[in-house]
């Protein structure tokens, strides 16, 4: 029997349509798509243990709300977000912690005008910090303020300390905060095997001196933090596209792995 030449030019006109929608998918998230494919990185350093920052952290879920930084957003928050997390610069003549990720932005506010509207709205999710300026000149005095904080906004065992100067986190640390090290931007799939030594080097330094509770970086690192540092809970955050099926399938890949803790979108 004879198959009609127009249906067979239908479907071949279909998978024609869809390779083309799948491979402008992968080029628009070619990132993702290194992800999910398996790499070694190299096999010349075997993957790192150290003593870990051992606090709690009180979690319902991994999917939480990227840069919750104004008053609108902390309104507009569902109640039952398993988490926020906010952009912090600790002001040490104003003693407080202004809410903001870029300076140019205008009218950014403290932070307890924020948490004012955590504890009116009887929010009870755990909040991430990511400490922009957190160095020795501001450590012992952020500490005391954010410890006067967590005891006024019930927020012990609820807040992520986060800093690229883990030498600074040991007192929040010892203090009962749970931290995170932001681990130095890099692209492990674009870099020499020597390079990625000197990175995976760079981070167990750090580890070793200052322990902290988690790693926190770009979802393109979380596979070459996995390998090198099993011991440690992964932070990190990644674009969710509803109509992307590399997108859906990469961020169910995120949100079912065991070693990520916590996984931050907009």
């Amino acid at each position: 029997m004879k198959i009609n030449s127009s249906i067979i030019n239908k479907y071949t006109l279909s998978l024609f349509i869809l390779l083309l929608c799948l491979g402008t998918d992968i080029i628009l998230h070619k990132g993702m798509s290194r992800v999910i494919l398996p790499k070694s990185f190299t096999d010349k350093i075997s993957p790192q243990k150290f003593h870990k920052c051992e606090q709690p952290l009180i979690i319902k879920g991994k999917k939480w709300v990227k840069a919750v930084n104004t008053l609108q957003r902390i309104e507009q928050l569902n109640a039952d977000a398993a988490g926020f997390e906010m952009d912090v610069y600790f002001d040490t003549v104003k003693n407080y912690l202004e809410v903001y990720h870029d300076s140019s932005e205008q009218g950014y506010p403290k932070i307890e005008e924020i948490l004012k509207v955590y504890k009116e709205r009887k929010l009870s999710c755990p909040i991430w910090l990511d400490f922009k300026n957190l160095s020795a000149q501001n450590e012992k005095q952020s500490l005391n303020y954010l410890l006067l904080l967590r005891e006024e906004y019930h927020l012990q065992n609820k807040l992520i300390v986060e800093s690229a100067l883990p030498k600074y986190l040991h007192s929040f640390c010892d203090s009962g905060f749970y931290t995170s090290y932001y681990t130095p931007f890099f692209n492990p799939y674009l870099l020499t095997e020597k390079q990625l030594i000197q990175v995976i080097d760079t981070i167990a330094f750090n580890l070793k001196k200052y322990p902290t509770a988690a790693l926190s970086g770009y979802y393109f690192q979380y596979p070459f933090l996995k390998k090198f540092f099993p011991d440690y809970p992964l932070l990190t955050w990644s674009e969710n596209s509803n109509l992307s099926l590399l997108s859906n399938i990469f961020n169910h890949m995120l949100l079912n792995d065991d070693r990520i803790k916590i996984v931050l979108y907009q």
